[in-house]
């Protein structure tokens, strides 16, 4: 059996800023932001005519991609943070941003 454009638009809605936002439970003014501040960082949208809609399935693997996986001791496996690029410390180790060095005369 065949699907056709509807049943797939039944089954993956488009939602407006306003019902994406509360999917995300964000404020909609932060998906507004992901756009024009931090773009390529919020969940892809569609323009239609003048108006943006999300799809579902974009909106959920969106948030997959950033869930947080850890492994049995607790500690996160992504392997770089995605803010910075830089990779993860274990939590339990101590970093400093420099050494002391005492002043000489």
């Amino acid at each position: 059996m065949t699907t056709n454009g509807a049943d797939q638009l039944i089954s993956n809605p488009l939602l407006t800023m306003d019902e994406a936002a509360a999917y995300l439970s964000i404020p909609k003014g932060t998906l507004y932001t992901w756009r024009t501040r931090r773009p390529g960082f919020g969940p892809s949208a569609i323009r239609l005519g003048g108006a943006l809609r999300y799809r579902l399935t974009d909106l959920d693997a969106w948030i997959e991609a950033r869930a947080e996986h850890f492994d049995g001791d607790g500690t996160p496996l992504h392997q770089n943070d995605s803010r910075r690029g830089k990779p993860l410390q274990p939590r339990s180790a101590t970093v400093t941003s420099r050494q002391s060095n005492p002043r000489r005369r």
